[in-house]
């Protein structure tokens, strides 16, 4: 015996959001492992609503032997409902920023920070299981006195390209792709650019993802401009895709300087496209990369501007890297994937059968 529906619950459903696509690939796993499996969110979407169901729909879907997956990443109204239900709950925890890297750019997120730590320490009391994609996050979790935290890796897609074609285009790009917000730490990485432009003139910095603090992304502008930048860094904004695509390919390497990542999806993601990775090593950025990557104790911009020129002008380290990015990513798999949440499922059933 096992759980005869697994059904999932999202404040919203986003296509091409690293949590939105994972909820859609469990919905799918689920599916073809023979479970009932619907997607159920607080606030519904012109362009996703074909995939979810409101909150309220729940009763049409559930019965006995149902469990309900919560993905948690915020405030939302979708925490009362599920701890007022019947039904065993298993949260699925993605972390949230700290309050103190928000508060001084946007006080009104900051404020949703600590009502969703608020949530969670009553979700913590329900739940079964705390399912989490680091072990960085499954540490955060047993903070709130969960005591089984078990983890299941995020799958990601491995182009396995012909290594040095990453780095073809005339212009060496460096890339980081990530919400434009403060704790990933884009200012940090345009004040190493404006040393690196130094000893390589024609190096290009592409900074790609959707605005989520105005005040930032304006500060943002302001330090490109009194930096005289503008030739040389691009805020792309949310891209497509297929754009996004692109921005891996034509790349040479990718950097990531943030304070705070609960897991890190783009660093594979990267991995995955053959690029050579130069991160700061920081929360769970370090168990995200392993040992395939440049990992910094120290980000400031001489030291990160010194990095990126040794890995853009040394082609046997950037190869050497990209080998073992790809085989980084590649133990990311959509096989480990699913038979870590399946057995993260059956220790769910054991926990709920013993009560």
């Amino acid at each position: 015996m096992s759980w005869r529906a697994v059904h999932q619950f999202v404040p919203t459903l986003i296509r091409g959001d690293a949590i939105g696509d994972h909820v859609v690939r469990l919905r799918d796993q689920q599916r073809r492992a023979g479970r009932r499996s619907e997607i159920f969110v607080d606030v519904e979407r012109d362009e996703t609503a074909s995939d979810t169901h409101p909150l309220r729909g729940l009763d049409d879907h559930t019965g006995p032997d149902t469990l309900l997956v919560y993905h948690v990443a915020q405030a939302s109204r979708c925490a009362p409902f599920l701890i007022e239900r019947h039904e065993p709950l298993a949260l699925l925890f993605h972390n949230f920023t700290p309050v103190d890297l928000l508060a001084g750019w946007d006080p009104s997120a900051a404020c949703d920070l600590l009502d969703a730590d608020r949530q969670l320490a009553e979700l913590a009391d329900r739940a079964l299981i705390g399912i989490c994609d680091s072990q960085y996050n499954a540490e955060r979790l047993a903070d709130h006195g969960m005591l089984h935290t078990p983890v299941a890796c995020i799958p990601v897609e491995v182009l396995d390209p012909t290594p040095g074609t990453a780095a073809a285009e005339v212009r060496p790009t460096v890339l980081f792709v990530g919400r434009v917000a403060p704790n990933k730490a884009f200012h940090d990485l345009i004040a190493a650019a404006a040393l690196l432009v130094q000893t390589v003139p024609d190096v290009e910095v592409r900074l790609v993802g959707g605005e989520t603090s105005p005040r930032y992304t304006h500060a943002l502008e302001g330090l490109i401009s009194g930096l005289g930048m503008q030739s040389t860094v691009t805020l792309t904004g949310r891209v497509s895709d297929e754009q996004l695509t692109e921005e891996y390919r034509r790349a040479a390497v990718f950097c990531c300087l943030s304070d705070h990542e609960g897991f890190g999806v783009p660093l594979l993601e990267a991995m995955g496209h053959g690029l050579p990775v130069v991160a700061y090593d920081s929360s769970a950025v370090g168990e995200t990369v392993g040992g395939a990557g440049l990992l910094l104790t120290d980000k400031s911009p001489a030291v990160v501007a010194a990095t990126l020129e040794r890995v853009l002008l040394d082609d046997a380290l950037a190869d050497g890297l990209r080998s073992a990015g790809l085989e980084r990513a590649r133990s990311f798999s959509t096989e480990r994937c699913a038979a870590e949440v399946s057995a993260a499922l059956d220790l769910a059933w054991a926990l709920a059968g013993s009560r």
